[in-house]
């Protein structure tokens, strides 16, 4: 096995070029949510990343622990302990 050394970034860390890749990649797998209209059906609803704010974007990647190389590739699957 070979070791190798990475940098790896917290969404918030990047660039804004990088920023937008990532969001690419997040709204690939968008979040559904349940909702209620004006007559009290349940609806479903899907919130993209791309309309978010930058901290709701930061603060979802954080809580999945998503780490990024400096172009926006999602890395954090390649951390070890």
């Amino acid at each position: 096995m070979k070791k190798i050394k990475i940098t790896a970034y917290q969404f918030n860390e990047l660039n804004n070029e990088a920023k937008s890749a990532v969001i690419y990649w997040l709204d690939k797998v968008p979040i559904d949510y349940e909702d209620e209209d004006e007559n009290g059906n349940i609806i479903k609803k899907i919130r993209y990343f791309t309309d978010m704010h930058n901290a709701d974007i930061h603060e979802h990647c954080e809580a999945n622990g998503y780490l990024f190389d400096k172009y926006g590739e999602c890395v954090h699957h390649l951390i070890g302990k």
